[in-house]
């Protein structure tokens, strides 16, 4: 029987680090970024939205700051209370943190974790909870990728051998009701064990429309950005990274 949750309930479990075992390399860039762009204090308390297994969190924590991983996949969880068994990790929705207001003094959504649900309406639900939740005069760093440089070069379709597993993927721009998605799908095989294949599917924002939504979120001194080092946005850049702030 076919499973009918929604693909961000089924596409992160125990073999989802394979599949960014290249990405791993970019982890310390993408963690100073966050620190840098908000000026976080040196023992900031960060919340790592969406923190699958941990590696930024594992990147500010030995920075000297204090990070919680929040995740709604407990097998991401488990992963990364295993490999940080002195981390802070906690399940939940970012639609609906379990946390009080003003608890953190950044948060962060990292590399694509964001833009996930069927509605625009719950991503701004996402936003406003991480406002909620954001010291006064605290900032969100957020990092998703540039609709008009993912338009001129898509990925072409393509196989990887990673650790003895093939790894075969697709992806594909599809328009939607509620505008632009970037879908991947992915197949990973094994010998000797059945073939598994994952979906995954990410809203794609305009830099204007992510200003926008920002600001209905109830955030101000909203800077956006080309790449980690700060670039003003331009085409070929393969970012977009937003740092916003709560109101002081």
């Amino acid at each position: 029987m076919p499973d009918s949750r929604p693909w961000y309930e089924t596409g992160f479990d125990a073999d989802y680090p394979l599949m960014q075992t290249f990405e791993e390399v970019m982890t310390g860039t993408q963690a100073t970024a966050a620190e840098w762009l908000l000026n976080m204090p040196s023992r900031a308390r960060i919340l790592d939205l969406c923190c699958g297994y941990g590696r930024h969190s594992r990147a500010w924590r030995e920075g000297g700051r204090r990070p919680v991983g929040l995740d709604f996949s407990p097998e991401m969880l488990t992963l990364a209370r295993d490999s940080q068994p002195g981390g802070e990790w906690v399940r939940g929705d970012v639609r609906r943190l379990p946390f009080r207001a003003g608890a953190f003094d950044a948060a962060t959504f990292m590399f694509v974790s964001f833009g996930y649900f069927g509605t625009s309406a719950e991503d701004l639900e996402a936003l406003r909870e991480a406002r909620r939740v954001l010291r006064p005069g605290g900032g969100l760093f957020l990092d998703i990728k540039l609709p008009a440089t993912l338009r001129a070069d898509q990925p072409p379709d393509g196989h990887l051998n990673i650790r003895g597993a093939d790894v075969f993927e697709a992806s594909r721009i599809v328009q939607t009701p509620e505008g632009e998605r970037y879908e991947i799908r992915r197949t990973l095989r094994r010998p000797g064990e059945d073939e598994r294949r994952f979906f995954y599917s990410v809203r794609l924002y305009e830099p204007d429309a992510l200003a926008a939504l920002f600001t209905e979120a109830g955030f101000e001194r909203i800077n956006l950005y080309g790449d980690y080092d700060a670039s003003p946005l331009a085409p070929g850049l393969p970012r977009l990274v937003a740092i916003a702030f709560s109101p002081a």
